[in-house]
C-alpha cells in the first residue's frame, strides 16, 4: 500500500493534489472498492474537516466537495452511496462524542 503524504492543508490546490496522489496510487479501475476506501480514510479525504488520524485533515469542510466530486469524475467509489447512514450520521458522531476505542 502506498503511503500519501499529508500535512495542514490550507487550499484548494493542496486538497487537489491529495486525491490526484490517491487517484494515481489507487485507480479505481484497478482498485477494489474497500481498498479505495481506506486509502481515501488513511489520506484524509473521507472527511477532510475531521481529525488527522480519524479519516481528515482538519481542514475546512467546504473542500470535501472538491474530493467527492473528483473521485466521481473518476468513477471511484462512494462512501455515502455505500452507506449512507454511517457515513452522514454514525460516524460524524463518534467523531464528536466518541471513545479512541470506537
Amino acid at each position: 500500500m502506498a503511503v500519501i503524504e499529508t500535512e495542514t492543508i490550507v487550499s484548494e490546490s493542496q486538497i487537489s493534489a491529495l486525491v490526484d496522489s490517491l487517484l494515481t496510487n489507487y485507480p479505481p479501475e484497478k482498485t477494489k472498492s474497500v481498498d479505495f476506501l481506506a486509502a481515501q480514510f488513511d489520506a484524509g479525504l473521507a472527511w477532510v474537516h475531521f481529525e488527522v488520524g480519524n479519516g481528515g485533515l482538519g481542514a475546512s469542510p467546504k473542500y470535501q466537495k472538491i474530493v467527492n466530486e473528483a473521485i466521481a469524475a473518476a468513477n471511484g467509489p462512494s462512501s455515502y452511496a455505500r452507506n449512507p447512514i454511517g457515513y452522514g450520521m454514525c460516524a460524524p458522531t463518534i467523531a464528536q462524542w466518541g471513545t479512541e476505542e470506537q
